[in-house]
């Protein structure tokens, strides 16, 4: 049994009876107060896609190691030199459970096109980060809908390409809660014709699977 969680944003926690995966402890989560980060829980790993502070915020990062010494923190050689810069240490190689496909980061409206890693966590949920790039996923995806590195109908596309059997939505953090509904509700119906599902989580929000 598997429990996925969304914080707020791009930011999940991937729960089995193995333990929980953070994913992408961007700045969203953890200075927005949108969510209570002591229901957080414990984690035992930390998985970020890319280095842009959406994304991974070093003081999410140092406030969930403070909480758990053992938290092992997993990325690209990209956001380990970032993080080092912070004194934290990051594994450049999957934990166990855990698969990815090192693509690139969309472009960017300033140009830039970094490094990203998208992560599969047992077999059940992928994230994509900020990439339309991977080639594969779990039977849930995480789907970017707001973003300005693409579009919506993009981001449909790419959905459909891989053919989840359901996506969770996410990148969406700058829409009202009815803009999310809304959004959302468009993404429903165009994927439903794909015998795709979509479940909603607004933040904090959480389902099994």
């Amino acid at each position: 049994m598997t429990t996925i969680r969304r914080l707020t944003d791009s930011c999940l926690v991937v729960t089995t009876d193995e333990g929980a995966t953070l994913l992408d402890p961007g700045f969203h989560t953890f200075g927005s107060d949108e969510v209570d980060l002591a229901s957080i829980g414990d984690i035992q790993r930390v998985l970020v896609t890319h280095e842009h502070g959406d994304h991974v915020s070093p003081d999410f990062v140092r406030w969930l190691l403070d909480r758990g010494p053992d938290i092992t923190v997993h990325s690209n050689q990209a956001v380990a030199d970032l993080l080092a810069t912070h004194d934290i240490e990051v594994e450049v190689d999957d934990p166990a459970g855990v698969s990815s496909e090192d693509v690139l980061h969309e472009m960017t409206p300033m140009g830039t096109a970094p490094p990203n890693r998208a992560f599969t966590v047992n077999g059940v949920l992928t994230h994509p980060g900020d990439s339309y790039q991977p080639t594969s996923t779990a039977p849930v995806l995480a789907l970017p809908l707001l973003i300005p590195w693409g579009s919506t109908f993009e981001s449909m596309e790419f959905a459909r390409r891989l053919a989840p059997r359901q996506v969770v939505s996410i990148h969406d953090f700058y829409l009202s809660q009815s803009g999310r509904e809304w959004i959302g509700n468009i993404a429903r119906t165009v994927l439903a014709k794909s015998d795709i599902e979509l479940v909603a989580l607004d933040w904090g929000d959480s389902y099994t699977v």
